[in-house]
């Protein structure tokens, strides 16, 4: 389904490095290759092992671009392969008829698996663990002034939310912890990049897109040495994402489509270097909303914003 696609792109640079750079460590990093055969022959080894004399009909169904690595590496690059080990999964289909319907749903579903994003390798940082159990932890006040009070759940591991909730079991004490724990109060890691980015006065980093705002919030986080939260930013960290999803709803209101992402980070960034990042988070913690002034002014300048950003010929 696809040529060999060079070492231009991240993964084959990858593999051409560490064929180059680690070779004995090419097994543990590689996804290794998906084969299958019609027959398979095999013979005992001295030490007592099985090991595969010969396969009819092989074909590598997942794994072309790693391959194709190993020879250009090899060939082009002269770069020694002997230390390099390949795992394999092989997959023997002796019914000639099943081959040509079963070879193409196995490259398929081996090639759409569930993507592991960049901000997924980040979970266990310690900044994160920290920010967990403060969402734990700490309990919102009631909006209305009564006792229901509520928690702000971090999904610090994406799906976290849906598999901690389905650990209580039986449908009324999933009803209790979806009352206490409302989906509207879940963020991830990806949501508070783009709030914690927007604050730091960087919505061009914003608009980048999601994954790419997390990995350069990740390397300010390692820059200034921030480990943890406590009580403080947390709240303050809930404040400034209540401020966005209600700018959100704001810029969606207006009913004019396209770029609510974009405007949301310019309005919010241009109103705290306006402010002078006077926005009172404490109080917004305590009503668990915002006030009708604050409401207005994003409402005002996030059409100042649209205009803005869309006054171009090229793309915004």
């Amino acid at each position: 389904v696809r040529a060999f696609l060079q070492a231009r792109g991240k993964v084959n640079k990858g593999i051409r490095d560490t064929i180059t750079d680690q070779p004995h460590m090419f097994l543990a990093y590689n996804n290794g290759i998906t084969v299958t055969g019609e027959e398979v022959e095999i013979d005992e080894l001295p030490d007592g092992g099985i090991g595969i004399r010969r396969v009819k009909d092989f074909q590598i169904v997942n794994g072309g671009q790693t391959v194709a690595s190993l020879w250009h590496t090899h060939t082009k690059k002269k770069s020694p392969v002997d230390s390099v080990a390949v795992q394999m999964k092989l997959t023997v289909l002796s019914d000639p008829e099943k081959i040509e319907e079963v070879t193409p749903l196995i490259s398929k579903y081996s090639n759409t698996q569930n993507k592991v994003n960049t901000a997924d390798f980040q979970a266990n940082d310690p900044v994160h663990i920290s920010l967990e159990k403060m969402a734990n932890s700490v309990w919102a006040p009631d909006p209305t002034g009564g006792g229901q009070q509520t928690k702000w759940f971090y999904e610090r591991a994406r799906g976290s939310y849906d598999e901690t909730r389905n650990r209580e079991r039986t449908p009324a004490r999933m009803k209790t912890w979806a009352a206490i724990h409302p989906r509207k109060q879940k963020f991830d890691k990806l949501m508070l990049g783009k709030v914690e980015k927007t604050w730091r006065l960087e919505p061009h980093m914003v608009s980048r897109g999601a994954q790419k705002n997390f990995a350069d919030y990740t390397i300010d986080l390692k820059e200034e040495g921030v480990n943890s939260v406590n009580e403080g930013d947390f709240k303050d960290i809930v404040a400034r994402l209540i401020i966005w999803k209600a700018a959100e709803k704001i810029v969606q209101a207006q009913g004019i489509p396209g770029y609510r992402a974009n405007i949301v980070t310019y309005t919010l960034a241009w109103l705290i270097k306006l402010t002078g990042n006077r926005i009172n988070l404490p109080a917004i913690w305590e009503k668990q909303d915002i006030g009708d002034g604050l409401r207005e002014a994003i409402d005002y300048f996030s059409h100042k914003v649209r205009n803005h950003i869309t006054n171009t010929d090229f793309n915004v």
